[in-house]
């Protein structure tokens, strides 16, 4: 399979060239010139598989032309093995046709985990193939960061450098970015919010000076496209444990950067019977005011108790906006070149297409924790505030005899300061990992948000 950007200015490449770049030279997302195919009856087949043979026969196809598939099946195997639960992901009953999907069973305790650890070990595979560096570029609001870091932590030819906003990520989540003292990784700091972390990160992808450099500089963010594509390997899973039910599901998305959102999507364009995504947002609602109003907007972030949703604008949106030009990279290139001095505005002929099939739903920080305490006091779950906004747009906006399965993003443990909040008198059992993370040594810089500087930190030390 070979893969094209999105802004159509870039030439056509193959999965290893789209997983060691970042943003396409024309400043694009990298796609699949074609999705994958597979009929309801190959998918039903599969029932009684686990995620790892799941995720083997639906990834595949994307990177057959370079991996052999025996070498596939083992580096997905090696991915996976950090994981706690006995499936990697693990579904929870919530009440009558409510279920979260728990996909924070991996090493940093978040849905991340799933596919930035299939992406450290495939960046491991093709460095060693071809005796390169590479040096792992990421933005975060939180969970991305740690998840990288540890996805690619142990592997001798990658370095990793995660900025994040200064003081404006939760102290678990700093410290599992800071705490690992390994030569390999650098946490920065940056006087800054997330997308200004982003847009610096985008940045340094589009600099000349940097891709005449000796060393091999990715993206670890969802802009990936094997992060996507990865992703939509448990709207699969999801599926076949349901088959009994002879429905199709929703699915509720605490959603940010709707990279987690377009998994769903291409799962969708694959073959799966999906009825619709629900897109839950904060108060930084810039995906809610484009489904509620086809309006796609920047607008001002807001510190919420959900910090990995505090954005205002959603990169992967871009890759949605491609699809629905029916692949028009100039229509989709115009428009994104006014943005985001410009709004832009899903076309008139895909207006029902999108709002049959996408839902938008914001909560604010009291709803989350009116969610969070009477979630725990009707069945005793404890909910993280991000998939508490999964969980209170399903309630309050889809019919109760549809089934909905919400993702559940992150460990309660990541973010004590709303469980305290939302239960004063709960008792934190951290896992025995929280426990020990609180008591290492943290190293990590802090740098204003100045483009040169922070480019200059990075090439002094990767180079």
């Amino acid at each position: 399979m070979l893969y094209k950007s999105t802004r159509g200015e870039s030439p056509i490449v193959p999965f290893s060239e789209v997983l060691l770049g970042g943003l396409a030279p024309d400043g694009g997302l990298y796609m699949p010139e074609n999705f994958p195919k597979f009929s309801l009856k190959e998918i039903d087949t599969w029932s009684g598989l686990t995620f790892i043979e799941i995720a083997t026969k639906v990834l595949y196809p994307f990177v057959e032309e370079e991996i052999d598939k025996q070498v596939f099946t083992k580096l997905v195997q090696e991915a996976y093995q950090s994981f706690d639960t006995d499936d990697v992901v693990n579904l929870k009953a919530l009440g009558e046709n409510r279920w979260v999907l728990e996909l924070f069973h991996g090493p940093t305790l978040a849905f991340k985990d799933v596919a930035m650890q299939l992406l450290g070990v495939l960046l491991n595979h093709f460095a060693e193939e071809r005796g390169e560096k590479i040096v792992v570029l990421g933005a975060t609001s939180g969970d991305t960061g740690a998840a990288a870091i540890s996805a690619c932590s142990r592997h001798a030819n990658v370095e990793v450098y995660i900025l994040y906003p200064h003081e404006k990520v939760t102290e678990f989540q700093r410290k599992q970015m800071t705490t690992t003292l390994s030569d390999n990784v650098f946490p920065l700091a940056i006087e800054s919010d997330f997308d200004g972390c982003q847009d610096i990160v985008k940045q340094m992808f589009l600099d000349a000076d940097l891709k005449n450099k000796k060393v091999r500089f990715i993206a670890a963010n969802s802009i990936n496209w094997a992060r996507c594509m990865t992703q939509s390997v448990y709207f699969f899973w999801s599926y076949l444990q349901m088959l009994e039910l002879n429905k199709e599901l929703t699915f509720s998305i605490p959603s940010g950067n709707f990279g987690h959102a377009y998994a769903g999507w291409t799962a969708k364009e694959m073959g799966l019977p999906i009825k619709r995504l629900l897109i839950a947002t904060n108060t930084n609602d810039v995906l809610h005011q484009v489904f509620s109003t086809n309006n796609y907007a920047k607008t001002s972030v807001v510190q919420t108790l959900a910090p990995s949703m505090d954005i205002s604008v959603a990169s992967n949106f871009e890759r949605l906006l491609y699809n629905l030009y029916e692949d028009d990279s100039s229509e989709l290139s115009k428009n994104m070149r006014s943005f985001p001095e410009n709004p832009i505005k899903i076309p008139e002929d895909k207006q029902r297409l999108v709002s049959d099939f996408f839902k938008s739903y914001k909560s604010d920080d009291q709803e989350i924790l009116e969610q969070i305490s009477f979630t725990y006091a009707d069945i005793g779950y404890l909910l993280d505030p991000h998939t508490a906004t999964g969980v209170r747009a399903s309630n309050s906006i889809i019919n109760s005899d549809e089934p909905v399965i919400t993702m559940g993003t992150a460990h309660p443990a990541k973010f004590t300061e709303a469980i305290e909040k939302a239960i004063p008198e709960y008792n934190f059992d951290f896992p025995n990992k929280v426990e020990r993370l609180f008591e290492k040594e943290e190293s990590f810089d802090i740098l204003p948000e100045d483009y040169s500087k922070i480019k200059d930190f990075i090439l002094s030390k990767a180079l």
